[in-house]
């Protein structure tokens, strides 16, 4: 499949290099005959190249159009495919390719994290909302909002109330009366519900936090 990719990606570009056109001009010319060799504006000439020069580095005049004193040359350059250099044909080819393998990462990405986003959205306001707030913002038991958690410690907090290590308050005997609500929430999150519910709340606080940004 790569192969047939590159022939075809070669052939595109030597139909491209086999037959080039470009248009230039010369505008409020009042001698006819000198317009032969008279510098040209636009295309490849951007007033260096004349219609005689053009003709001599192997362009043909495909078309003139004279309105008044205005002129507009049309020249065409037909390369054959001997005289394309394959070593730069190749790279070119190469580096399209490079761009296009790029180009489809991340779309699929992109479109992995809508998925995540959406089936996290659905979790979250299923499971979580009612406690931890619409954006994760609301702060339990003096620590930090789950919004505000990297992945590490967002998926190490949920762990350890499957496992029973937060049943106690960190730095005290006292019971924490948090833990029995949520243990069974968290043992029916698999870590990739874990992981989509992370992404939800990161899009969502990144959101609000462009649009204060904006004000």
């Amino acid at each position: 499949m790569k192969l047939l990719h590159s022939i075809i990606l070669i052939t595109l570009f030597a139909t491209m290099l086999n037959a080039q056109t470009t248009m230039c001009y010369k505008e409020n010319h009042s001698d006819m005959t000198t317009i032969n060799t008279t510098k040209l504006d636009g295309g490849l000439c951007q007033s260096k190249k004349s219609a005689k020069e053009m003709n001599n580095e192997g362009w043909t005049t495909e078309d003139i159009k004279i309105n008044s004193n205005n002129y507009i040359y049309l020249f065409k350059k037909v390369t054959t495919i001997n005289e394309v250099n394959m070593d730069e044909l190749e790279n070119r080819v190469l580096e399209r390719m490079k761009i296009e393998k790029i180009e489809k990462n991340k779309l699929v990405k992109e479109k992995l994290e809508k998925s995540k986003i959406k089936y996290g959205k659905k979790v979250y306001e299923a499971k979580c909302i009612f406690c931890h707030g619409k954006k994760g913002e609301l702060q339990k038991y003096g620590k930090a909002p789950i919004k505000d958690l990297n992945l590490r410690n967002f998926e190490k907090a949920i762990r350890e109330y499957t496992t029973g290590e937060r049943d106690k308050v960190k730095d005290s005997n006292s019971i924490n009366t948090f833990a029995p609500l949520m243990k069974p929430y968290a043992a029916m999150l698999s870590p990739n519900k874990i992981h989509n519910i992370y992404v939800y709340l990161k899009s969502i606080n990144k959101n609000k936090q462009n649009t204060e940004e904006k004000k």
